[in-house]
């Protein structure tokens, strides 16, 4: 397949969809019952440490397949792109953009 015939997939989450999405894709489907047992705990009750290994296995997961997990966030009117976490705080007014390859 040519580079110009390789169609890519696009989400766009906010903030909480984002979070619902780490939950359902690596949580709720992973082979660590540790892991599972998040699916019973109220989102506001996961920490941010925690929220970040999602999302650093989630951008990984997504690399490894060719594709890309990008944090945007609006600063004095000018958006600002993120390819990662750079603090121990979740950042709560991010949007998400994944990006991948379809096959």
């Amino acid at each position: 397949m040519r580079n110009g015939n390789v169609k890519r997939t696009v989400l766009s989450l906010s903030n909480d969809s984002y979070k619902h999405y780490l939950l359902l894709r690596y949580v709720n489907n992973s082979p660590d019952p540790k892991w599972r047992l998040l699916s019973f705990v109220s989102e506001e009750l996961i920490t941010p440490e925690i929220w970040i290994q999602l999302h650093n296995y989630a951008r990984a997961d997504v690399e490894s397949r060719g594709g890309r997990l990008t944090g945007y966030e609006m600063i004095n009117e000018r958006l600002i792109r993120h390819d990662s976490i750079k603090s121990e705080n979740w950042p709560a007014n991010w949007m998400w953009v994944i990006s991948k390859k379809d096959f």
